[in-house]
């Protein structure tokens, strides 16, 4: 019994981590004159940024619109 649980124990905890610390990642674009425009998938501070800032386009500022995929 002892020996299952010493096995069990760091499987059930590596799993408890893997879930807990997932990575918030959204597929985002931007809506340019001929119409929407993907830009790729962004993470975790840098779809933060993305979104704040916007996305540069020869000059142009486009705003950026993320979303869960």
């Amino acid at each position: 019994m002892k020996k299952v649980v010493r096995l069990a124990l760091p499987v059930v905890a590596f799993a408890a981590l893997a879930l807990t610390s997932c990575k918030k990642c959204e597929e985002c674009h931007y809506d340019g004159p001929n119409g929407e425009v993907e830009i790729g998938e962004y993470c975790d501070d840098d779809l933060k940024e993305r979104e704040l800032n916007g996305y540069d386009v020869d000059g142009v500022m486009y705003e950026v619109h993320c979303h869960e995929h």
